[in-house]
């Protein structure tokens, strides 16, 4: 058996191939897995997902599960302040000579 090239990863995960002979159900799904999230998501937020089917050593084929939160992450880092604003003011009347050492 083949070791797993997969290696966890925040907003990356992966979905096997259910075989019939492992499923509780006819019904059941015909892909499991795990996606390891990079982000905190509320509900009723939608998880969006971009997927990728690449074969295994099985002879099977898995989905490559990535977050897809390109955008999610854009709209954050519009509401984030892109200079730091200094806590102090600079007064026009201070020059070197008013220090006193």
């Amino acid at each position: 058996m083949a070791s797993n090239p997969h290696q966890e990863q925040p907003g990356m995960g992966v979905c096997y191939w259910e075989e019939e002979s492992q499923r509780k159900s006819p019904k059941g799904p015909d892909f499991k897995g795990f996606v390891v999230l990079e982000m905190d998501y509320k509900a009723g937020e939608k998880l969006k997902l971009a997927l990728w089917q690449k074969p295994t050593s099985r002879g099977y084929n898995l989905l490559a599960v990535k977050e897809d939160n390109w955008l999610k992450k854009k709209k954050l880092e519009e509401g984030r302040p892109t200079e730091v604003q200094p806590k102090y003011s600079i007064r026009k009347d201070d020059d070197d000579n008013s220090i006193p050492f």
